[in-house]
């Protein structure tokens, strides 16, 4: 069979949090050699994890690319445009983009786009490789379409669609927690992180996707966040949510164990709230570094005048902020400097803490055992 010029890879949604070990993973890069060994042209896109996992492999390999993006607007895709080939390392010369738009007058619909999408794809692509589809789904009937063109499928690398079954959140008994647990009152100051469901902010798209595919695990947990704070001894500040969008790293002094209520899942946002995996330092070592105790307000009151704006937190109306005991330090919290017997880490449990103390050197306190 003579091999068309286009080609593009099709994959139903497939679970949040991805690895290696995934056959979908492993069968996507194997087309994407096959892709390259015949000299085409890819079709792709952003905006889905499938999608972006295919366009970041493809990157890698240096495969011409024709990357398709759904935008509200034409300066939004303009400013879209220039992020894709930061983000994964694109070879300008090597692709190229086109804009889906509305029409004039049109409202632009999120969802309706993206199916929009992904029939131009199908459409304008020579041929066909399906790897993991669900059998009612979009890609599905867009895969019957092509077929019915005409179009070549090669199915060489499909699998069987596995929908995720296993859930992402969890909660801690108190009657699991340890007893270092339960000693640990609030003399530590502890940045509490959780994991990730996309790239760390220390990192582009790329190597984001390229660690997945590389990983026997997704390597983005919250055990996985933590290692790499610890290894690059430094906390990147964060501006979201925060005051005047002033970068800020957050500490809690709650104690380790009033954090176990807060360890909930949140569907809506697909994250957990808290996770028990934390990086700390003694709480009057941390006020002579200019971490400083967050002033909470009542929402109908003003805002305190006589310390920094972001320094400063509403107390909430659906949650009580206040129940965080939060602190601040603005900026990146860079910690390479501090001695480690002033240092302590949390891990879920009992062997990760060994894992971690062992390979660092800083105390660490498992929730449980």
């Amino acid at each position: 069979m003579q091999i068309q010029r286009n080609a593009a890879i099709l994959l139903s949604r497939q679970p949040l949090r991805p690895s290696g070990a995934d056959a979908w993973v492993k069968q996507t890069r194997n087309a994407i050699l096959w892709v390259k060994a015949n000299s085409l042209v890819l079709h792709s896109s952003i905006g889905m994890q499938t999608w972006e996992l295919i366009t970041a492999l493809a990157s890698s390999e240096g495969i011409p690319l024709t990357l398709l993006i759904p935008a509200p607007t034409e300066e939004e895709y303009r400013e879209m445009r220039r992020v894709v080939l930061e983000q994964f390392h694109l070879d300008k010369e090597n692709v190229t983009f086109r804009a889906l738009l509305p029409d004039k007058g049109e409202v632009y619909d999120k969802h309706k786009f993206m199916q929009e999408r992904d029939r131009l794809i199908v459409r304008n692509a020579d041929v066909l490789l399906p790897l993991s589809i669900r059998p009612d789904g979009q890609m599905s009937r867009l895969l019957a379409e092509g077929r019915d063109e005409g179009k070549p499928i090669i199915g060489s690398w499909k699998v069987e669609y596995e929908a995720r079954e296993e859930s992402l959140g969890y909660t801690i008994r108190d009657e699991h927690l340890t007893d270092e647990i339960r000693s640990c009152g609030d003399e530590y100051l502890v940045h509490w992180t959780r994991g990730s469901n996309g790239p760390w902010p220390t990192e582009d798209a790329i190597d984001y996707y390229l660690a997945i595919v590389r990983s026997k695990s997704y390597p983005r947990s919250g055990l996985d966040t933590l290692c790499s704070i610890v290894e690059k001894r430094k906390i990147v500040a964060s501006s979201r949510n925060m005051p005047e969008h002033t970068p800020t790293v957050s500490f809690s002094c709650l104690p380790p164990r009033e954090l176990v209520p807060l360890i909930t899942w949140r569907a809506r946002r697909r994250l957990m709230s808290f996770e028990p995996y934390g990086i700390g330092l003694e709480r009057e070592y941390a006020s002579k570094l200019g971490i400083q105790p967050v002033r909470y307000y009542n929402r109908d009151s003003d805002r305190p005048s006589d310390v920094p704006v972001w320094l400063t937190q509403s107390s909430g109306v659906k949650s009580d902020w206040r129940q965080e005991r939060e602190y601040r330090y603005k900026g990146d919290f860079d910690f390479s400097a501090i001695p480690k017997d002033r240092l302590v880490c949390f891990t879920r449990t009992r062997d990760q803490a060994a894992q971690l103390q062992a390979a660092t050197g800083i105390r660490t306190i498992g929730f449980t055992a």
